[in-house]
């Protein structure tokens, strides 16, 4: 079956909430193709559904995929793309995810020491990426980027907000909880390599 079949019928099944045929359709992606593409398409995926709405259910996913195949999670590669949505959704609900179904166990008998320099190496990852992502904010501007509310024809008591600006206040928003969970993401990198924050 071609890659965006798989694709398709996955979406398909997040619509519906199939996870059985989701679970199918995740093990012939498996089955089919090379555990890295898998793990980067599956990454892909996850990460254009995430919302911090959704955050559990995208959990839930990545966990699903993990448990088919623990290789996919790829933790041991420079790709590691189930670590970089956790760090481009800013999301701890992924990042708690991924600690607990791939890392805990590849580092379940690993001293003290590997215990820390791997976490350590994923922090410096995850601080190279936040650092990569905002470079490429920019600052929002009242009265440039949006105008903010105004007055409701019908009831000037009442402020309208243009739907131009509604959706710029909302990407500002979500940017901000990024940009939040980020930090928090680093923090729970910073506990788990023994450092202070």
């Amino acid at each position: 079956m071609k890659k965006d079949k798989i694709i398709k019928k996955l979406y398909a099944c997040l619509d519906t909430a199939d996870m059985d045929g989701f679970e199918k359709y995740v093990n012939k992606f498996i089955d089919e193709y090379d555990e890295s593409e898998v793990s980067q398409e599956l990454a892909i995926f996850l990460a254009k559904e995430y919302t911090a709405s959704r955050a559990d259910t995208i959990a839930l996913l990545m966990e699903l995929i993990i448990r088919q195949n623990p290789n996919l999670a790829l933790i041991n590669y420079p790709e590691n793309h189930f670590f970089r949505v956790v760090i481009i959704t800013g999301s701890i609900e992924l990042f708690e995810c991924y600690t607990e179904e791939a890392i805990e166990p590849h580092l379940e008998n690993a001293s003290d020491e590997d215990y820390k320099a791997y976490y350590t190496k994923l922090l410096h990852l995850a601080a190279k990426l936040n650092t990569l992502y905002s470079d490429q904010y920019e600052p929002i501007i009242k009265g440039i980027n949006f105008n903010g509310g105004f007055p409701n024809e019908s009831d000037d008591s009442l402020l309208s907000i243009h739907k131009s600006d509604f959706e710029t206040m909302n990407d500002t928003v979500n940017l901000y909880n990024i940009m939040v969970g980020r930090r928090n993401v680093i923090k729970a990198l910073m506990d788990k390599a023994g450092m202070k924050h």
